[in-house]
């Protein structure tokens, strides 16, 4: 695989390409690939995938008074828009709303990630901005017409939760769980100020590569028991978060970065409750799942019954996958 460096450098001319031509030529993929993508019980070749996809046996079906709809490619690339960097997202998400159709998925999808979003950030446009995860994400919603989440209670049963959609196992080998959002990026450089960032359990390090290129100050930290065939970052600190924020500090004057850790035992509480610093950024799934909250409530309900000198500041959404609701949460240590 070229460098990440040299990845971003040539990306524009690749990712017109299509979805698994420029994986393939961005990764080095060349041949008869064999590697298994493996999440939960899924376990499938790129080619397997392509070809599903291909067949159209990925695409996601919405409903409208009972009976499935066609989601129009333009109401896609609406929703895509929400989340680029050359758009605005307050207005991007209220054009997304005033032009979709009374009672369509569109509909009312604008209205569920209107009613969430909570934020005081001033963000600037951005042409200039490269985000290979992002690119790449936006194709696969054309490809499998996927139009965003809905406040659909379903998500929230357990068996639902670990269903993976078979593109987010490629998608997460190559960059991780969830698309690093421009507006994202730049709510936690602000956040940051001059103390910087502890990336806590931070997979193969493309979002601390993205901060990065933002000139954030950016510590990765994982356990690296997970496998990826792609790490964007060669200095990750091999460590439990908890013995790591123990012995420097409990992370005092820096911004906890949380993204999609799967809760298992006690790990989320017992990493809050040693991390002695002012801000905390979480990005998982907003609906109550429990997939990347707890096994007995969501981040938000922890956060409200266990850490009541926190408040939460802000609530975005960033790009989802099907039967999954992504969202970035932030939460500052207030005085009583």
């Amino acid at each position: 695989m070229p460098s990440p460096d040299e990845v971003f450098a040539k990306w524009h001319g690749l990712v017109e390409n299509g979805l698994f031509t420029t994986i393939r030529a961005t990764f080095g993929l060349e041949g008869e690939d064999s590697f298994i993508y493996r999440a939960e019980a899924f376990a499938m070749t790129l080619a397997e995938i392509e070809e599903q996809v291909a067949t159209g046996k990925l695409k996601y079906k919405y409903q409208a008074h009972g009976k499935i709809v066609e989601v129009p490619p333009a109401d896609i690339a609406a929703y895509v828009s929400i989340f680029s960097a050359t758009t605005d997202t307050t207005k991007a998400l209220t054009s997304f709303y005033s032009n979709a159709k009374k009672g369509s998925p569109r509909a009312t999808i604008a209205e569920y990630l209107q009613s969430r979003r909570i934020s005081p950030f001033k963000i600037a446009k951005s042409k200039a901005h490269i985000n290979p995860y992002y690119d790449l994400w936006a194709q696969s919603c054309q490809l499998t017409t996927f139009l965003g989440p809905l406040p659909d209670p379903s998500y929230a049963h357990p068996v639902n939760a670990k269903r993976t959609h078979p593109l987010l196992p490629v998608f997460y080998h190559h960059f991780g769980c969830v698309v690093p959002t421009w507006e994202a990026l730049n709510i936690i450089a602000q956040s940051s100020g001059q103390g910087g960032v502890v990336d806590m359990a931070s997979g193969n390090g493309y979002w601390t590569y993205m901060l990065r290129r933002m000139k954030v100050d950016v510590t990765a930290v994982d356990n690296m028991a997970s496998e990826y065939r792609t790490m964007w970052i060669s200095d990750t600190i091999k460590a439990d978060g908890v013995d790591y924020l123990t012995k420097n500090a409990g992370g005092k004057g820096k911004v906890l970065l949380m993204i999609y850790i799967v809760t298992a035992g006690n790990f989320s509480r017992r990493l809050l409750n040693a991390y002695r610093g002012g801000t905390v950024v979480v990005i998982g799934t907003q609906n109550s799942n429990r997939y990347t909250g707890f096994s007995d409530c969501t981040m938000e309900e922890y956060f409200e019954k266990e850490m009541p000198d926190w408040a939460l500041l802000c609530r975005i959404a960033v790009p989802s996958f099907a039967g999954k609701d992504d969202a970035l949460f932030l939460w500052k240590r207030v005085a009583r």
